[in-house]
């Protein structure tokens, strides 16, 4: 059975869009966050000011669409890949003392990125959040990693030597496989750490904080 033209869809008919709000309360109560299914922004507005019951919505209050939100955040994503690239040639140059300057990636957010097989050696990656990351078999020999989020990061089979992994998060990374060789674990946190005992021996038999920094 054919169906009416009343059922079909219309040219001009919007599909409901998902918005995101986030309303910033007084000082000391959580910030509200939440979404709304509605056809524009006007209509989300209203379902808001339902929600709340009030005539009219609060100050601070911000109302996006979420597609709006992924397409900023596939865009700061891409930016970061092409910022990863560059310094990643750069740093490869000076590597072979063809100019090119050491990579400096300080404070950075890396988390969750595949970066497996990256040559990184004597890197700073200080303070970087490599969270999620996945690192393995990559070489990190005499990087500084000091104070670094590795947090769940897969670093299996990972060239780690003489490393400065001082006061990093370490806690349920994978580092089997992995060479510690000469790495300074000092105040690391290595809860759940996934590495064979005696790799992690001879690596906590770590030197001076800072002593396997190069000079630059």
């Amino acid at each position: 059975m054919a169906l009416s033209d009343e059922n079909q869809p219309q040219e001009g008919d919007s599909q409901p869009k998902v918005f995101v709000y986030r309303i910033q309360q007084r000082k000391g109560l959580p910030t509200l966050r939440g979404e709304i299914l509605a056809e524009d922004e006007a209509d989300a507005e209203r379902q808001l000011r339902l929600k709340l019951l009030a005539p009219a919505l609060p100050p601070h209050v911000n109302l996006v669409e979420k597609a709006e939100i992924e397409a900023a955040e596939r865009a700061a994503k891409s930016r970061n890949l092409r910022m990863l690239l560059d310094i990643l040639r750069a740093h490869h140059d000076w590597l072979r003392g063809d100019g090119g300057e050491r990579a400096d990636f300080t404070g950075r957010n890396l988390s969750g990125l595949k970066l497996p097989r990256l040559d990184l050696s004597m890197a700073n990656l200080s303070g970087c959040d490599f969270s999620g990351a996945d690192l393995s078999e990559s070489k990190l020999q005499g990087a500084n990693l000091a104070g670094c989020n590795l947090a769940g990061a897969h670093l299996k089979d990972a060239d780690l030597s003489g490393a400065d992994l001082s006061d990093a998060n370490l806690k349920g990374s994978n580092l089997s496989g992995a060479n510690l060789d000469g790495a300074d674990l000092w105040r690391a946190n290595l809860m759940g750490v996934e590495v064979a005992p005696d790799v992690l021996h001879r690596a906590l038999s770590c030197r001076h904080p800072g002593s396997n920094q190069p000079t630059d």
